[in-house]
């Protein structure tokens, strides 16, 4: 090949790498800021909609050892908050979730707890019926926190 040639293939191949250069390293850049701030509002909502549930299913909980159901009113909003955490929970923490309910329905169907008794409960070791519920949540947690650290 000519010489003149060569020089102007070279520089022709150069300029064409130095351009897109910025372009390929702002593509990266944004698929990675994208990336993460997707991650950052899927932990958002689960945090948001774990802590509902708790907060949810701890009153209909204590309510539960005081008194009989009076109506199906009481227990909709648990149902409801069960199948927003189906939407996008992981196995582990939608059984968990299906648990805390079903113990929930057994609970207004026992006989009610006196003070005394509610006491006496709450004193046991294994008194959180949400414990295992938490747990896996924060298992669950840990992992897309994980999963977005090793991302950046």
């Amino acid at each position: 090949m000519d010489s003149t040639l060569t020089g102007v293939l070279a520089a022709l191949g150069g300029s064409i790498i130095g351009a897109s250069t910025p372009v390929l390293s702002n593509f990266v850049l944004q698929r990675s800021v994208t990336q993460r701030e997707l991650t950052n509002r899927e932990i958002a909502q689960r945090e948001e909609l774990y802590s509902e549930f708790i907060q949810q299913g701890t009153a209909c909980y204590a309510k539960a050892l005081s008194q009989s159901l009076q109506g199906i009113d009481e227990i909709v909003p648990m149902y409801a908050l069960v199948n927003r955490i189906r939407l996008f929970a992981s196995e582990d923490v939608l059984k968990a979730a299906e648990a805390f309910v079903k113990k929930l329905v057994e609970t207004y169907g026992e006989s009610n707890m006196s003070i005394d008794q509610i006491k006496t409960a709450a004193l046991e070791q294994d008194a959180d019926p949400l414990n295992e519920f938490a747990l896996k949540c924060r298992a669950e947690l840990h992992k897309v926190y994980s999963r977005a650290t090793w991302r950046k």
